[in-house]
């Protein structure tokens, strides 16, 4: 079964931003995101967090809900590796 994922009207905004384009953040790297992440975060469910590694020292976070079968990106953002991860896994 297909997943449809729905880009949000700030997502797609926030990929045309310079620090975005300059850290080569891309619709591609958001759905590796979403289909590979090494945590998910579920502590704000219905909101999760997919985080995967994207840089050497830098994380990418990926905000986003289920509506319905359809995965909705709400935001993203850059993290550095240490902060983001830690946190969430000493919630475990």
């Amino acid at each position: 079964m297909k997943v449809n994922i729905i880009f949000s009207k700030h997502s797609l905004e926030k990929l045309k931003d310079a620090t975005s384009q300059k850290l080569g953040i891309t619709k591609d790297s958001i759905i590796d995101v979403l289909k590979s992440p090494e945590v998910i975060d579920s502590s704000e469910y219905p909101i999760l967090t997919a985080i995967k590694k994207f840089k050497k020292n830098l994380s990418l976070c990926v905000i986003y809900k289920f509506i319905g079968k359809d995965i909705k990106v709400i935001t993203f953002f850059p993290a550095r590796r240490s902060r983001y991860e830690s946190k969430i896994l000493h919630r475990r």
